[in-house]
């Protein structure tokens, strides 16, 4: 119901830390998404919170049966009519907000996706809305009070022994930039606040230290905290990693864990002639956990896969992998998550008849079944070390080129292609033709 960024597994360590404390008041500044109100929930703390957000102060005046007092700007009503009648300054209003955090960005957006969520959410409103508001009523969260307040001035009324538990964010503006829809369209009377500059965050950690019972996290590795780590949180493969500070806890690490199931289909090895026709099955989410370990790269952080699939010979040996899931952005396009092949093989280009086994035909028709839409393109980003891969060259077209966001690599490489132009008995075809000719072994 809540959005947030915070990793699961940090509710818990918020909980098993608040344990330690004296019941009574526990003061939580930049509350954001009430990630700690809501591991807190049924402890006995009274609970004081504080934030600058339009969104976080929406629920938090809700909580704390004041007034919501956001309205629709005059320039959205006409645009934003429909809204009109759930703004009752409470818990409508607070439902309206969380919405809006879905479809706001889309509206008045050129685009056949950006005009399909807002009429999807404008015609399906009224339910929409009645849910959220059925889920807000049967929240557990108790508040005492919420004030719309700035941090660095907020903290300096907490008393001196009382715990204190945050989230600050050490990065200029990640919440600005996520609300920014909602404050394009609805108008309320926001604090007035800078940024925290870096000599505010250690003011601000200060202030939150400076007591016998705290606990904070953040993004980043924070070097002044270093005595007082207490956890490292990185709840999947592609999460960065959270760090947990606090005054006193017990130290905790949690790292990704992915199912495993064992593949018992044999697999192309040298020696072996490779032989058509090609067929594909379906993987379970285990088996290419399994494959994907086994033959992948380890520098490519792994995603989770919609669809997962095989490629085989006509022998029943596995030849390689690839794993789809839909865009988000494009309607009608798949993206490819991960394509690799076995090995060792005598075929040194054998992944590039993987590629053509995921753009083909067969493969079109299991994405169309497996995500109920269209496809007729394929997407994919490949890290290099060079401006071009040679796996896709020849078979997908270079979209853009940027330095990599990854370590390791110096290349971001977005790849784009038709989907469905060829069989899989063509695909056979042409890497042979082109791509298949196996490695010429001499003897000593």
């Amino acid at each position: 119901m809540f959005q947030g960024t915070i990793p699961g597994p940090m509710r818990s360590i918020v909980r098993e830390t608040a344990s330690q404390w004296p019941r009574g008041p526990v003061y939580v500044p930049c509350c954001g998404n009430f990630t700690i109100e809501r591991s807190m929930a049924g402890m006995g703390f009274a609970l004081h919170s504080s934030d600058v957000s339009i969104y976080t102060s929406a629920v938090g005046r809700w909580l704390t049966r004041q007034p919501v007092g956001i309205h629709l700007r005059e320039e959205s009503r006409d645009e934003l009519a429909w809204l009109a009648g759930s703004l009752d300054d409470g818990v409508g209003t607070v439902a309206t907000l969380m919405l809006g955090t879905r479809f706001l960005a889309s509206v008045g957006r050129e685009g056949l996706w950006h005009e399909r969520v807002v009429r999807s959410y404008r015609e399906q409103w009224k339910a929409k809305h009645a849910e959220t508001v059925e889920r807000l009523s049967g929240s557990d969260i108790e508040l005492v009070s919420y004030e719309v307040e700035d941090v660095r001035s907020w903290l300096q009324k907490v008393p001196r022994d009382a715990p204190v538990c945050s989230f600050p964010p050490f990065y200029g503006g990640g919440y600005e930039k996520l609300y920014e829809p909602l404050e394009a369209h609805f108008t309320w009377d926001a604090p007035e606040y800078e940024p925290l500059s870096d000599d505010d965050v250690v003011s601000v950690l200060g202030a939150i230290t400076d007591r016998p019972y705290w606990l904070t996290a953040s993004n980043h590795d924070v070097p002044e905290l270093h005595p007082y780590l207490r956890g490292v949180i990185k709840a999947t493969p592609r999460a960065a990693p959270f760090y947990v500070y606090a005054s006193q806890a017990r130290t905790r690490i949690v790292a990704p864990r992915q199912p495993i199931e064992p593949v018992k289909v044999p697999r192309l090895r040298e020696g072996d002639e490779l032989a058509g026709p090609l067929r594909l099955s379906l993987l379970k989410p285990g088996q290419f956990n399994a494959l994907r370990s086994r033959y992948l790269n380890p520098k490519i952080a792994p995603g989770a896969a919609n669809l997962a699939v095989a490629v085989k010979d006509g022998g029943g040996r596995l030849l390689g992998v690839f794993a789809m899931a839909p865009s988000t952005f494009t309607p009608d396009e798949a993206y490819v998550l991960s394509d690799f092949a076995v090995a060792p093989t005598d075929y040194p280009r054998l992944s590039k008849l993987i590629v053509l086994a995921a753009t083909s035909a067969e493969a079109q028709l299991l994405c169309q079944r497996a995500f109920s839409r269209r496809i007729r393109r394929v997407a994919t980003t490949a890290f290099s070390n060079n401006p071009v891969s040679m796996k896709y060259r020849g078979l997908l077209r270079l979209h853009k080129r940027s330095p990599s966001n990854e370590d390791g690599w110096k290349f971001q490489l977005q790849y784009q292609g038709p989907m469905g132009q060829h069989t899989l008995a063509e695909a056979l075809q042409m890497w042979a033709k082109r791509w298949g000719a196996p490695m010429t072994k001499t003897g000593v």
